[in-house]
């Protein structure tokens, strides 16, 4: 149960909202799907003045044009699930999609912008936009700013949203040159968070690439491309240990919750970077 007064608000424009956002700012928060703000205003842990909702903007399409995948904040997972578009140019977000926590209330409901807003180290979503080089268009009076998932994800809990600003969407780079790409969470339970995400993919270009992201380890995702060559596919063991050492490096010190601290998190990290870099590679399930 909510146990502060708080006004409601549901703005029927994107200026009427980021007006809104500019005169409360800090006593302001703004309502996606709810999943994750709800339940924290239940535990008192925010205890914001101002809700604005976002359910009448319009902001659920997904769109393709030459250069970008366009995912609208308030786009559902049930939606990226059953999107095509997705499946085609960001398979590695419906692999995430599909291994998604929670049941059919948070597949209806959640939405991939409320989670990257929300930042929660020990989620799925900080992590896949990392390794997919996404970029987020942040909305104010002021206009609009992109944002690179690299700025983004700032600390727990913490982006590089302003007050006044709110994510409007997200949009992933075209990428013709992904050729393999792998999503997995490691956690307790069926039902948990993760304790550990590993997002990987295999390019082939002008070089040879691999992007990786380990989420949930570290207090924002950990993400680093390498260039390879044909060698290091044939016998990639030496690879593999310096892209283990480099994710670990990028994680730091660790995240600690309920479900894990960072001593177990950093320790499990390497292990999982070498067993999922490996199986892109080599084209075996690991």
């Amino acid at each position: 149960m909510i146990g502060q007064y708080f006004e409601f608000h549901q703005p029927a424009t994107l200026d009427e909202a980021c007006g809104l956002l500019a005169r409360f700012r800090d006593d302001a928060s703004v309502l996606g799907g709810g999943t994750m703000l709800v339940p924290s205003m239940s535990a008192n842990l925010a205890r914001p003045g101002h809700l604005i909702g976002l359910a009448a903007l319009g902001l659920n399409d997904i769109a393709l044009d030459d250069t970008h995948l366009h995912i609208g904040a308030m786009t559902t997972y049930a939606r990226l699930l059953a999107s095509p578009l997705v499946a085609a140019h960001a398979p590695l977000l419906a692999a995430m999609t599909a291994q998604l926590t929670g049941g059919a209330s948070i597949l209806n409901q959640g939405t991939l912008g409320g989670a990257a807003s929300f930042a929660n180290p020990s989620s799925d979503a900080p992590g896949c936009l990392a390794a997919l080089e996404a970029i987020f268009e942040l909305r104010s009076s002021r206009g609009v700013r992109c944002v690179t998932a690299g700025d983004f994800f700032v600390d727990a809990f913490r982006t590089a949203l302003r007050p006044d600003e709110c994510l409007t969407g997200i949009r992933v780079p075209r990428d013709a040159t992904n050729v393999a790409c792998e999503y997995q969470k490691y956690k307790a339970s069926a039902s948990s968070w993760p304790i550990v995400t590993i997002a990987c993919s295999l390019h082939r270009g002008e070089h040879v690439s691999v992007r990786l992201a380990v989420g949930a380890a570290g207090r924002r995702p950990a993400y680093r491309r390498f260039v390879i060559d044909e060698p290091t596919l044939r016998a990639p063991d030496s690879f593999l240990e310096q892209a283990a050492m480099s994710a670990l490096d990028l994680v730091g010190t660790g995240w600690s919750d309920e479900l894990a601290d960072g001593n177990y998190r950093r320790a499990i990290v390497p292990g999982l970077v070498k067993r999922h870099v490996r199986s892109i590679l080599t084209g075996t399930k690991p």
